[in-house]
């Protein structure tokens, strides 16, 4: 058993990557020379596995593993988690935005007795507007989703037990989103938040597009809970009652004044609006029936091409 593991979900990120073992080295060997660094490149097919291998025979502590196909960051954290071997595990990113030298100050907040510790950015997150803000929407959809109390900042730096990396790493699926999984894992009163400082991106660009982050707010709604089926229940609900009321309306007038023939572009403006609410609730159904296929059929977990931890 290794005292310390280091999982780093790593993507198109091979100009960073010797600052990166360098300053994570600085600032763990002051603390234990018992710590691993398990690499996960997620199938960036740019030479950064190359980047890779270099450290790893640099530092025989370097574990390596390569995608053969791109899964996203959550994915290749849980893959890090599943082959890490320490009591305490750590994951951070890749691009040094979090700062390796406070990995101390979460294991340091991890000893009071706490199962996980999230790093919580202090000052100005140095993303662009539309990622911040759908970052802050995701938060809040995990606090609607999974019962995230209001005070937890979440971000992708951590600290946490072993028991805590075991249980989220029990988790069988490909489509993961790790926060619905950490609190389904751990009690709320056993996470904590450490105060961060964000850094500017030292290489490269985000990866993180708006339709990665669609993607991730799409596993947290359909694969942690039941809201769009429940919306869609509701809304048919509603549609029922108003076609209804609206029929009723149709019978009183015709009882009163009379029938006519008049009434065929509403009749056919309606026909065309619950057709259209239909195809929106089939949509919605077929994404549940799609993703449960998908599971069904992965005969692995991961898509992992070479692994060397």
């Amino acid at each position: 058993m290794t005292g310390l593991s280091i999982v780093v979900p790593v993507y198109k990120s091979g100009p960073g990557l010797r600052e990166l073992h360098t300053r994570i080295v600085a600032a763990l060997d002051s603390l234990t020379a018992d710590w691993e660094l398990i690499l996960i490149d997620d199938a960036s097919n740019d030479g950064t596995f190359s980047k890779m291998q270099d450290l790893r025979n640099l530092d025989p502590r370097v574990k390596t593993i390569r995608f053969a196909k791109n899964m996203g960051q959550h994915h290749a954290t849980l893959c890090g988690l599943q082959k890490s071997k320490g009591n305490v595990v750590v994951t951070i990113d890749d691009d040094l935005q979090h700062r390796p030298e406070d990995i101390p100050k979460l294991l340091h907040k991890l000893e009071e007795g706490f199962d996980l510790v999230i790093g919580k950015i202090s000052n100005t997150k140095k993303h662009h507007g539309l990622r911040n803000f759908g970052s802050r929407l995701v938060q809040k959809m995990t606090e609607r989703v999974v019962g995230k109390p209001p005070h937890l900042g979440l971000t992708s730096f951590r600290a946490m037990s072993r028991r805590a990396a075991d249980s989220i790493a029990t988790y069988r699926g490909t489509q993961t989103y790790l926060p619905a999984l950490m609190f389904g894992s751990v009690p709320p009163d056993l996470i904590a938040n450490v105060d961060i400082e964000h850094a500017e991106r030292a290489y490269g660009s985000s990866n993180y597009t708006p339709a990665k982050l669609i993607g991730l707010a799409s596993f947290l709604l359909i694969n942690h809970s039941y809201i769009p089926l429940r919306a869609v229940t509701a809304w048919g609900i509603m549609l029922s009652i108003a076609s209804f009321l609206y029929a009723l309306w149709i019978l009183a007038h015709a009882l009163i004044f009379g029938s006519s023939a008049i009434g065929w572009p509403s009749l056919a403006v309606l026909v065309a609006f619950l057709s259209g609410n239909i195809l929106l609730c089939m949509g919605i159904l077929g994404e549940y029936i799609g993703r449960l296929v998908e599971e069904s059929a992965h005969s692995r977990q991961f898509p992992i091409l070479e692994d060397e931890s």
